[in-house]
């Protein structure tokens, strides 16, 4: 039987597998708002169109950043030393906002995507909130 100990398990290949996986959902996402035809009017949205387009929040950059995620994840990696934990957890966070999306749009009927304009900040906060979980 093989078990994997994240105690010992490299963290840069810890952080590869991470941000290949969340390349793959900001890609998808990033395709799913472009596949949808843009209004004439905003007037004449459908109520899922108009929740696609309103889905911005206070993480929502004006552009994409330039740096890829894996960079994103080393840089933090070299400047905030954190284990695998701190890493892992930003998953666990992003399946609870993904499967809380009313609460976390106040119940407004928007919907809430991790896509290219709001995962670097997204991440560099769930790193914060989980070092600072798993250091007390």
């Amino acid at each position: 039987m093989h078990t994997l100990d994240l105690s010992v398990h490299p963290v840069t290949s810890t952080l590869k597998m991470l941000a290949s996986l969340l390349e793959r959902i900001t890609t998808a996402n990033d395709k799913i708002k472009q596949s949808l035809p843009e209004p004439e009017t905003p007037l004449a949205m459908t109520p899922a169109q108009h929740q696609i387009y309103t889905s911005c929040t206070r993480f929502h950059a004006r552009s994409i950043p330039s740096i890829s995620i894996n960079a994103y994840l080393t840089r933090i990696l070299k400047y905030c030393p954190c284990a695998n934990e701190c890493f892992l957890s930003l998953l666990v966070y992003f399946d609870r906002m993904a499967r809380n999306v009313e609460e976390i749009t106040s119940g407004e009927g928007r919907q809430f995507s991790i896509d290219s304009f709001n995962i670097h900040r997204l991440i560099i906060a769930g790193i914060m909130v989980s070092a600072k979980y798993f250091s007390a």
